[in-house]
């Protein structure tokens, strides 16, 4: 899980404890005070967490700055950031395997990421063109070198906007647990702690819309309109 997803994950379960423990002051005043003091102290409460929950807000909004201006920093292509493995690239030599090491291995490399990316891309028409010369007029012709999960500077991009949007599902969320009446450590419902908990361990392809699937599938495995 990468740095500024953890720090997102650990912000709001900071908070899902302040709302958890305003809820229980507010349960617990209820059974020892007379309702009437009690009601002023709920609104104090509340309007304690309301300032916590904007503090939080602005938290992760400083989170989400950073993660986005990394992303613009990470995608800008240098050349002073290629390797001596972009050598490899000029010939035909590298294997669907070895392509993807290097893939694996460049993560943090936008520029070898997008020379691999064009390798791949070309490898793969270059597959089509051989098999529909050769007779093969399947609609979808296997390309050998796999392109799909090569990140882009757009997709970092998105990756930072859903984690921002999913943060404030997950704050909403706390909100509701700290004050239900069953709540207990960790969210009320156990289907919004698997979300929560499976935050970052999906794969690539969990994360996508069925458009952006299919759209890439098309143009990954070489798909020719005729």
């Amino acid at each position: 899980m990468n740095t500024y997803l953890q720090r997102t994950k650990d912000t709001i379960l900071d908070y899902l404890g302040k709302a958890q423990r305003t809820a229980a002051k507010i349960q617990e005043g209820y059974s020892i005070y007379q309702k009437e003091a009690m009601e002023r102290e709920e609104k104090r409460l509340r309007e304690e967490l309301a300032k916590a929950r904007k503090e939080t807000e602005a938290k992760l909004d400083g989170i989400y700055r950073e993660a986005s201006s990394g992303a613009r920093e990470w995608g800008k292509l240098d050349g002073a950031k290629l390797t001596a493995d972009a050598q490899l690239l000029q010939g035909q030599g590298v294997t669907p395997e070895q392509f993807t090491e290097l893939v694996e291995r460049y993560q943090d490399n936008y520029t070898m990421l997008d020379a691999l990316r064009k390798f791949g891309e070309a490898r793969n028409k270059a597959t089509v063109k051989e098999a529909r010369e050769a007779g093969n007029n399947d609609i979808f012709v296997p390309a050998p070198y796999d392109v799909r999960n090569i990140p882009g500077p757009d997709a970092k991009m998105q990756e930072w906007d859903d984690m921002r949007k999913r943060a404030n599902y997950f704050l909403n969320v706390a909100d509701g647990t700290g004050f239900n009446s069953d709540f207990e450590k960790g969210f009320a419902t156990s289907t919004a702690q698997k979300a929560f908990d499976a935050w970052g361990e999906e794969q690539p392809a969990q994360q996508r819309t069925s458009e952006d699937i299919q759209a890439t599938f098309r143009k990954a495995w070489g798909f020719v309109e005729e």
